[in-house]
C-alpha cells in the first residue's frame, strides 16, 4: 500500500470524500489490489480495536442490508476469525467488504482517538486532510523518513548513501 492510497483511504474514513467518489476510486484497481487494500483496512480495523459491538453501528454506518454477506459474517462473532473469512469472498463481494471495513474503521479509530489522542497525537491519519498544507507536510515527513532509513541503512553495512549508486 503505498501512501498516496493510505491517504485517500483516511479522506474517505473521513468523509472528505463521497461515498460515490469512494467506490469509483475503489473499482478503479485490478481485483488483485483491490484484495491488497481490503487486506490492508482488515489489518489497521484490528489495530485500531474493533470490537464484536461496533459490527451493527458499522453496517448501519455502510448502509448496506445486514442480509449481505459480508455483514453477516462479521455479525457472527470472533472477529478475528470473520476478518480473515472476508478476505476469502469472490470479487463480487468486494465493494461491500470495503464500505463495512471503512465503516469498522472510523467507529474504531474513533473511539481510540477519544481515549487516547484527544489531546494531541502524531498521528498524520488523525490530523486535517483536507487541508493541502497538511497533505504537504505529511509528503515532506514521508520522503524524509525514507532519507534516514536508506542513511541508516547504509550505516549498517558500513556505505555511504552514495556509494550505492551505480
Amino acid at each position: 500500500m503505498n501512501l498516496a492510497d493510505e491517504i485517500k483511504i483516511n479522506q474517505i474514513q473521513q468523509e472528505l470524500i463521497s461515498q460515490e467518489d469512494a467506490k469509483n476510486w475503489f473499482l478503479s484497481f485490478p481485483t488483485a489490489y483491490q484484495q491488497e487494500i481490503l487486506q490492508w483496512l482488515s489489518y489497521m480495523v484490528l489495530q485500531a480495536g474493533a470490537r464484536e459491538e461496533d459490527v451493527s453501528l458499522a453496517i448501519a454506518k455502510s448502509k448496506l442490508r445486514p442480509t449481505y454477506t459480508p455483514c453477516v459474517l462479521l455479525t457472527r462473532g470472533r472477529l478475528k476469525e470473520q476478518m480473515a473469512k472476508l478476505l476469502k469472498l469472490p470479487p463480487s463481494e468486494s465493494i461491500k467488504t470495503f464500505f463495512l471495513l471503512m465503516s469498522l474503521l472510523a467507529i474504531a479509530d474513533a473511539r481510540r482517538y477519544c481515549k487516547y489522542c484527544h489531546y494531541g497525537c502524531s498521528h498524520w491519519w488523525h490530523r486535517d486532510l483536507s487541508d493541502r498544507k497538511i497533505l504537504d507536510e505529511i509528503w515532506r515527513e514521508f520522503q524524509q523518513s525514507i532519507l534516514v532509513e536508506v542513511v541508516v541503512s547504509c550505516d549498517a553495512i558500513g556505505r555511504s548513501p552514495l556509494t550505492l549508486l551505480p
